[in-house]
């Protein structure tokens, strides 16, 4: 049949084989293309490389000579790389610069019919991998090649080469040797490169003329043996799908097994062999002859008080014919073939990594990683498994605090603090044994379990302890050459005689916090007769109570007037502000309940600051009443007396509320003002400066109240109460107060007699001269509101 080339059906034949034969060429005038440049980088590789040795042999013999005439030869040897180099940077920077390019690999000594080829190849496949791999060796040669021409300046300006001797030969000579070996690895790194690109590019080219001939092969064979042709076509792609596949199975890190309906090998991929058979083949051999799966429960190194080992799920082991075992996981498929049974696959993922790491993390979150010991939390865990346990274990709980750590700490860094802990760590584990469990509990306090049957000595936990503060006691800590001594407090507390586990730790902290308060360096054990430990476990419960009353605002402040005796001062009464606070459950609280707490556990500046930003608003609203107030006794802890900051936060008060100072006047003891003397007179001062006025509260108290008076700048005295409440029946008190109203008078300082509790006592003080009286006589402290509180009231 004719056809025309016009004809579609002989283009529909023809144009295939032609486009075959046009793409076979094609890729094979590019792959020779991409062959010739690379071949002409190796060549110029040569030349990059000759350029280097040449220029490095020059500067060595010039270092041994001195001869100049060889810096010549290593600038003219250098100019090669450095031509390769401004050729390269001209490809690396933007725009067009190949003509840059090209001057700077004619200069370098390449063939002017192999630069065309450089630079195509640099431009459109230097982000190939193994052309990048030899880009990249180039120009990391870049910093090499200055400092061979920055040794070669150093050299040249050394005027011990004129006349070497040896050891300045072989100064300069390991100097450059250093850069010859990184160079020659470079060059090595970027030939190797070259290579591997050279060798991809020719199986490249083999694989697509292979393709394109089987194309050319199968359109030929399609017009000559059809059937034949789709039944090679079908095989071919089965063959691909195959291989396809098996590559994928070998390329998977998981073990992969597939088996034939009697449940024999056909198919292992190179992860299964290595973990079940060491790498041998095992096809057509049972899976049962080769491993079972086993389950075991999980063995952790820490456990959780949330955690049930009968609700973890168990591990699965690979076990092998040798009986040794890998925790895997393993996940199977069925194959069925129409409905029928034809084998299965196994994925077995080996779950050892997985399993080292989470016992590490296990540790990590039971063990404290400065000491190695069991950390707070597995502590508690396991006090109350202890206490979780029959009624009658016998079992102590005993917690260990460092003495004076922070001065050690302080005064010779943190790593010395590390390194004192850790040997007191290792010195209480030494002691206990396996007779208990020794935990750090956070910074330098330690606590041990105690177990039942600690040994055929039968030791009680008192000798325990007290052997354990001996052994720390008797033990020098070393720092740079001085000793330090050591010493711990200790309390102890028996676990029958605790409530649960929160209770065991406070009882034993406090325990420990008065061994503390004895003196240090001792044993301080827990009886539920000790009065003393009774009310230091009061006191302590008041701290939470302080706190959560703080942030409730259940705090308030009640007021007591103090009224003028003497009708010159008529107008002037005053106001003392008292502090109460009510429970959770609406009731007053009096301040000798949890004031005592405060001031032990440090909470009186919180309650000072608290009563004072009261106070001031409420005399910021009282200014423009009717109720006129000559002024407002605001009492003062002794600690707040040295708070330097404190002065600044009343300034700060007064500009927010506008409060006339006239109307504030601070409240005093004696005995916190005596402790703190001159702390107090500067206290004072600063304050007394704003327009503040003072008041010396319980006057008469302290053995030396007269000679301290004279110093202190303060504005009122008030007779303690003492004095005052027996004035009717006691000379001496009578007395007193007689004494020091006239003492003040000459000081020019007024009078303020408190418990004034009858008309009796207020007339005798009015005799004795007092100025200002204060008591149930006069007036009960009442509840104090702003005027937004008495409205809402």
């Amino acid at each position: 049949m004719f056809f025309s080339f016009r004809s579609w059906s002989l283009w529909r034949v023809v144009g295939p084989l032609l486009a075959i034969v046009l793409l076979q060429a094609s890729l094979a005038a590019g792959s020779l293309q991409v062959m010739s440049a690379v071949r002409a980088y190796v060549a110029g590789e040569g030349f990059w490389s000759k350029g280097q040795k040449d220029a490095i042999h020059y500067l060595q013999i010039y270092v041994s000579t001195g001869a100049p005439e060889y810096l010549h030869k290593f600038d003219a040897a250098i100019e090669v790389p450095l031509a390769d180099r401004t050729a390269r940077l001209a490809l690396e920077s933007s725009g067009n610069h190949d003509a840059v390019a090209r001057a700077g690999f004619a200069r370098a000594g390449n063939h002017e019919d192999d630069i065309g080829g450089l630079i195509w190849l640099f431009k459109y496949f230097r982000n190939l991998h193994h052309v990048a791999g030899a880009v990249t060796a180039w120009r990391n040669s870049d910093a090499l090649l200055d400092q061979l021409i920055q040794i070669r300046r150093e050299a040249e300006n050394d005027i011990a080469l004129h006349d070497p001797s040896a050891a300045t030969i072989r100064h300069w000579s390991e100097r450059i040797g250093t850069v010859d070996a990184a160079l020659s690895r470079l060059a090595v790194d970027f030939s190797d490169h070259l290579g591997k690109a050279s060798r991809q590019v020719s199986s490249l080219l083999l694989l697509v003329n292979a393709v394109i001939g089987a194309c050319l092969a199968g359109i030929v064979l399609f017009h000559t043996r059809r059937m034949l042709q789709r039944r090679w076509l079908a095989e071919t792609a089965l063959a691909v799908e195959k291989e396809r596949a098996q590559l994928t199975l070998a390329s998977i890190g998981d073990a992969v097994i597939v088996t034939t309906p009697d449940d024999r090998v056909s198919y292992m991929n190179p992860a299964a062999q290595q973990l079940i058979t060491a790498g041998e083949d095992a096809t057509d051999r049972p899976v049962s002859s080769l491993f079972c799966i086993a389950e075991q429960p999980v063995q952790g190194s820490f456990r959780s008080i949330e955690a049930d080992s009968e609700t973890r799920a168990p591990q699965r082991l690979l076990v092998r014919p040798d009986q040794t075992s890998v925790p895997v996981s393993v996940v199977e498929t069925p194959i069925t073939h129409v409905g029928q049974w034809a084998g299965r696959v196994m994925i077995i993922h080996d779950m050892t990594a997985e399993r080292r790491l989470v016992e590490e993390l296990a540790w990590a979150a039971s063990h404290d990683a400065l000491t190695g010991l069991a950390n707070r939390r597995q502590f508690e865990f396991e006090l109350h498994t202890l206490m979780s346990g029959p009624p009658d274990t016998d079992a102590d709980l005993m917690l260990i605090d460092l003495d004076q750590f922070k001065i050690i700490n302080d005064t010779c860094g943190h790593m010395a603090g590390d390194r004192l802990l850790k040997q007191v760590a290792k010195l209480l584990a030494g002691e206990v044994g396996s007779s208990g469990l020794v935990a750090r509990l956070g910074g330098d306090e330690f606590g041990i379990l105690l177990r039942e049957g600690r040994g055929g000595r039968r030791e009680t936990a008192s000798d325990i302890a007290e052997r354990t503060r001996a052994v720390v006691e008797q033990t020098s800590f070393v720092h740079e050459g001085s000793a330090f001594r050591i010493s711990t407090s200790i309390g102890l507390v028996r676990l029958d005689d605790c409530a649960g586990v929160q209770d065991a730790l406070r009882l034993a902290d406090v325990a420990c916090f008065l061994a503390k308060d004895k003196g240090r360096n001792r044993v301080q054990e827990h009886r539920p007769s000790d009065t003393d430990l009774a009310v230091r476990v009061a006191e302590m419960s008041w701290v939470q109570r302080i706190r959560k009353g703080l942030e409730e605002e259940r705090f308030c402040l009640y007021e007591q007037e103090i009224r003028p005796v003497s009708g010159l001062l008529k107008g002037h009464e005053r106001r003392e502000l008292l502090l109460r606070m009510r429970d959770e459950s609406g009731s007053l609280v009096p301040p000798g309940s949890f004031l005592p707490a405060a001031e032990r556990y440090g909470l009186m500046p919180l309650i000072d600051r608290w009563v004072v930003r009261r106070a001031f608003e409420i005399i910021a609203e009282r200014q423009g009443s009717l109720r006129k107030i000559a002024g407002y006794a605001i009492n003062l802890s002794g600690t707040t007396i040295g708070d330097g900051e404190f002065v600044e936060f009343v300034a700060g008060l007064f500009a927010q509320f506008n409060v006339s100072p006239t109307l504030v006047c601070f409240e005093i003891t004696e005995t916190s003002a005596v402790a703190n003397f001159d702390e107090a007179q500067k206290f004072i001062a600063r304050l007394r400066e704003m327009g503040c006025s003072f008041s010396l509260d319980d006057f008469g108290t302290g053995m030396s109240s007269i000679a301290y008076l004279k110093h202190l700048p303060v504005d009122f005295i008030k007779i303690d109460g003492a004095f005052v409440k027996e004035i009717l029946h006691s000379k001496v008190d009578r007395a007193m107060v007689e004494m020091i109203t006239k003492t003040a008078k000459i000081m020019q300082k007024q009078v303020v007699a408190e418990f004034v509790e009858s008309v009796a006592i207020l007339d005798e003080l009015r005799q004795i001269g007092v100025d200002y009286v204060q008591g149930y006589a006069i007036g009960k402290p009442v509840p104090v509101f702003t005027l937004r509180e008495e409205k809402i009231a």
